[in-house]
């Protein structure tokens, strides 16, 4: 497929989905903060309680979508490329993502540092498709976090002595099961997920 064309069906997929989320230009001039409430929230309430305009602005702002999401985003468009194993222990994970083609691997392995050292540095970010990220940051003291670098992808333990924290990253890894077979589809459900 040739560059334009793969520019186009993103372009075309990234405006469907700020669209999709309220971001069009008529609805953005046509809404005010009291409209937002007195309609149950993002988009009559689909978004769910969760997610306020502050927290869809933060989601779609140029730091975060030229930051975390950025990678995120690229990811997604190749979930077809990914494979994850994950190993559950008792108190945490063992988690292998991989990938047959190089700059799909490297992504991966930037996208696993970025978010350890936003972690490691008390950076969090809006991500409204995932209910454990939030959960991960709030708590990133208690759980251990390391990973190794392997030449198709990197492996990641994660474990905590908190059996909450456990709960919160075998839910963490099934998200990106779900976000590595399903791609874009997954995250929507995740966002939707928020609803009520």
């Amino acid at each position: 497929m040739k560059r334009r064309t793969v520019s186009a069906i993103l372009g075309s997929t990234l405006s469907g989905l700020l669209t999709l989320l309220g971001f069009g230009s008529r609805q953005a001039a046509a809404q005010t903060p009291s409209d937002v409430g007195s309609s149950g929230g993002m988009m009559g309430g689909i978004m769910g309680s969760n997610m306020s305009p502050t927290d869809m602005q933060g989601m779609m702002s140029r730091s975060n979508m030229m930051g975390p999401m950025k990678l995120g985003m690229k990811l997604f468009e190749r979930h077809t490329e990914i494979t994850r194993a994950t190993d559950y222990m008792p108190n945490g994970i063992i988690d292998t993502t991989v990938s047959s083609n190089p700059t799909t691997a490297h992504l991966i392995q930037a996208h696993v540092i970025e978010m350890y050292n936003r972690l490691a540095e008390d950076r969090p970010f809006p991500y409204p498709m995932s209910n454990s990220v939030p959960a991960m940051f709030a708590n990133s003291t208690k759980y251990e976090r390391s990973y190794k670098l392997l030449p198709t992808g990197i492996q990641v333990t994660e474990t905590s002595d908190d059996p909450e924290m456990v709960k919160v990253i075998y839910a963490h890894a099934r998200e990106l099961d779900r976000f590595a077979k399903d791609g874009m589809p997954a995250m929507m459900r995740g966002m939707m997920s928020k609803a009520g």
